[in-house]
């Protein structure tokens, strides 16, 4: 189905934004989360993507939403899309970036439009507007009027607009407040209170994003920055402070930065509006990373009790003043410390050269390859002092599991029982009490409660996926590196190793095993341990998977296990699955996953018409074609075995000279083995007949490295007579296979 879909989504323009929404909604009704990455490459084909966007737009789709997978097909078949699994021709796709280009084209001028027409209608609106003397709205919230604040009528705020200003569908009545929003140094638009506390901007695409409202000119020291008009106004008052408003809770990570860089100096304070849970916003603690954080504090706390201003008018400024100068300040400065000074000390492995005590490591997969199990099995031998599949013996002690995606009770549960767990030694994150009332764990904000409740004998610590640590995009480096140092910390500080768990991402077969991991590469650079496991999908057991080390700072990078997974029926009639760990593996991990892979994670007919493409004009150099093929996330091994399957022929040019690949006259239907495709059986004998080698043909590229390899003479080979049309059968002698010797010929 993905397949499918991937090639569907080849036909729609991801510019059309309402377009791109809708198949957001479409791809996660038939996939769920397992959805985003194909939604992800195909959105990053727009010209204005945005990876944060994205996520973001991502998580506030439901999966049970009215727009189906249908309404994706319906609308590629529209576009020209054929449903045969075959991919565009390159003259569709051409005129689809075309129309794509020139959509994006469009609806930048438009963009560009709609900001400038903002921009000039309020000025238009600011130059008739008058200072405030009172509002409504301001001596609801017990905040005075100040002069960067205006005021203007409703009706003629219509009127120089052009249209009525709405919040929810509701006009905005009576007197308006005039709150202009600085973007990039200039008026950019207007933020409009009415009296009720109505609000609304003015009509224009990314007018407010970075931008805000500040109560005086800014001249550094210490600025309060905050989301709400009347938040920033409270704390101004009580502090005489500096106030800047971002007017939103998602632009309050950009204006925090944006202030930050232009005064380097100065003391930021972010006010934190308090979420549902009465915690700080988690945009707040992204924004903290400028400055420091301010959290208003309620006595008996209502749930619409959330910012400083509701804080004023419950405690007054005394209290708001309080509780922002009694933040402690961001010590600044650089520590050294001398070598001499540093005792060193050894690895403490908790699995020998596998899971080290203190550190950070990543296990990554496909989906179905079983990487639950397997930590679940890996928890079981620690609470067990049991053997890992090395025969070496764990050392006993307690796990600590989250898990974001499978239940504890039909899933964690019965797997740790199958695999012989302790389970008084396995402690699962239930939630979060706060207030007399428990709430869900998030990791990207929840890690410091962490430490103050682990059990004093804990060895290891599941995090189920390890993205959601990342309280930011988790494309980006910065983000999810400061996203992971709590966990890393938290290992160091506690002797215990630390496991998160990850997929794969799509359409990235061949590569280095830890370039494949979904989000920024900064997951495998922080974690020291980086495991990844696979199925093989070579058509000879693929029941069959592989656990192997992608990297390791601390200890060798290469060797695995074969594993396999069983069904296993528990008492009451549960069942589960469970690890059965088979043979030692050697080698890099890249290499065992291309031989389990096949086609490295893609499906054989996508590296097919990778390879096809490629010789359709000419004939290549094989080491050309290894290189195109690396560069496009295919192995070398890969491009050998599909260069059997669609017919591929190499020709030696002269004794010296290199293979080129050419595809034949007309390709022939798909064998899925070589012997299958090469039926016609060639006798070939070991004599003393010169063959005039610039001319001879082999039968697949893999058949010509073993020649090469094995150093054939002219005077090695002694061709029997054959047919024109069979002339390209003829194989090297090092894939013989004997299966008789009649007058001295070994039939083949």
């Amino acid at each position: 189905m993905i397949e499918r879909i991937s090639s569907a989504l080849n036909f729609i323009d991801p510019n059309d934004r309402e377009v791109w929404l809708t198949m957001g909604m479409a791809i996660k009704s038939e996939l769920g989360e397992g959805g985003f990455d194909t939604w992800l490459d195909w959105s990053k084909t727009g010209a204005s993507f945005n990876a944060k966007a994205a996520q973001d737009v991502w998580k506030s789709i439901s999966p049970r939403g009215a727009v189906t997978i249908g309404s994706l097909f319906h609308q590629s078949r529209a576009n020209g899309w054929i449903d045969n699994g075959k991919r565009p021709s390159q003259e569709q796709l051409a005129k689809l970036k075309a129309l794509s280009v020139a959509r994006a084209m469009e609806d930048e001028l438009a963009i560009e439009h709609e900001r400038a027409e903002a921009a000039q209608k309020a000025k238009a609106i600011l130059s008739e507007a008058t200072p405030v003397q009172s509002h409504p709205y301001l001596e609801r919230k017990l905040v005075k009027p100040i002069s960067t604040l205006k005021t203007i009528n409703a009706d003629r705020a219509k009127e120089l607009l052009g249209y009525t200003p709405q919040s929810s569908s509701e006009p905005l009545e009576g007197q308006l407040l005039v709150v202009p929003v600085v973007r990039g140094g200039t008026l950019s638009t207007l933020e409009l209170i009415d009296e009720r506390g109505r609000k609304t901007a003015l009509a224009g695409r990314g007018t407010r994003s970075g931008g805000y409202w500040a109560t005086n000119k800014l001249e550094g020291g210490t600025i309060l920055i905050g989301e709400g008009v009347a938040t920033v106004l409270s704390a101004h008052q009580a502090t005489g402070f500096f106030g800047v408003a971002a007017l939103s809770a998602d632009n309050l990570p950009k204006v925090t930065q944006t202030i930050r860089e232009r005064f380097n100096d100065a003391e930021l304070i972010i006010l934190a509006d308090l979420d549902k849970n009465g915690l700080p916003h988690p945009k707040a603690l992204q924004a903290s990373q400028f400055g420091r954080l301010a959290v208003p504090v309620f006595q008996d706390r209502r749930p619409e009790q959330t910012d400083f201003n509701d804080m004023h008018v419950a405690c007054g400024l005394d209290a708001v003043k309080a509780a922002i100068c009694n933040t402690p300040k961001v010590q600044k400065g650089v520590s050294l410390v001398r070598a001499s000074d540093i005792n060193p000390e050894p690895i403490k492995w908790l699995w020998n050269g596998w899971l080290a005590a203190g550190k950070l490591h990543i296990f990554a997969g496909a989906p179905g390859t079983g990487k639950t199990t397997i930590s679940m099995a890996i928890a079981a031998t620690l609470t067990t002092g049991g053997l890992f599949p090395d025969d070496s013996r764990a050392q006993q002690g307690d796990v600590v599991i989250w898990s974001g995606e499978d239940d504890p009770k039909d899933t964690l549960i019965p797997r740790l029982i199958a695999a012989g767990a302790d389970r008084n030694r396995v402690h699962i994150i239930d939630g979060v009490i706060e207030h007399g009332s428990k709430r869900s764990f998030d990791p990207a904000i929840d890690m410091s409660r962490l430490k103050d409740v682990l059990p004093a004998d804990v060895r290891l610590i599941i995090v189920d996926p390890i993205v959601s640590a990342i309280s930011g995009d988790s494309h980006k480096n910065a983000e999810v590196r400061r996203g992971l140092q709590p966990l890393v910390d938290l290992a160091a500080k506690n002797d215990c190793a630390i496991l998160g768990i990850t997929h794969f991402s799509k359409g990235t077969g061949g590569r280095d095993p830890v370039e494949r991991l979904t989000g920024s590469q900064a997951f495998g650079a922080l974690a020291r341990t980086v495991f990844v496991a696979a199925k093989h999908q070579n058509g000879e057991d693929e029941s069959k998977r592989i656990f192997c080390k992608a990297k390791s700072n601390i200890a060798s990078d290469k060797g695995g296990f074969e594993y396999s997974l069983t069904q296993i029926k528990l008492d009451e009639g549960i069942e589960t699955s469970a690890i059965v760990w088979g043979e030692r593996l050697e080698g890099s991990a890249r290499d065992l996953l291309s031989q389990a892979e096949e086609f490295d994670g893609e499906s054989p007919g996508d590296a097919k018409r990778f390879l096809q493409d490629l010789l359709s004009d000419s004939p290549m150099w094989a080491r050309d074609v290894f290189k195109d093929a690396d560069q496009a996330g295919y192995s070398k091994r890969t491009m050998q075995r599909t260069s059997k399957a669609i017919g591929v022929n190499a020709v030696k040019d002269g004794m010296k000279g290199g293979w080129k690949w050419e595809l034949p006259p007309k390709v022939p239907p798909i064998s899925p083995t070589y012997e299958d495709a090469t039926k016609t059986m060639v006798s070939v004998a070991f004599g003393e007949t010169p063959v005039d080698t610039t001319s001879v043909s082999i039968s697949s590229p893999e058949d010509a490295e073993d020649a090469t390899e094995t150093c054939m003479t002219p005077s090695m080979l002694q061709v029997s007579k054959m047919p024109e049309d069979t002339r390209h059968q003829i194989v090297a002698p090092s894939r013989l296979r004997q299966e008789g010797m009649k007058d001295g010929r070994f039939n083949v």
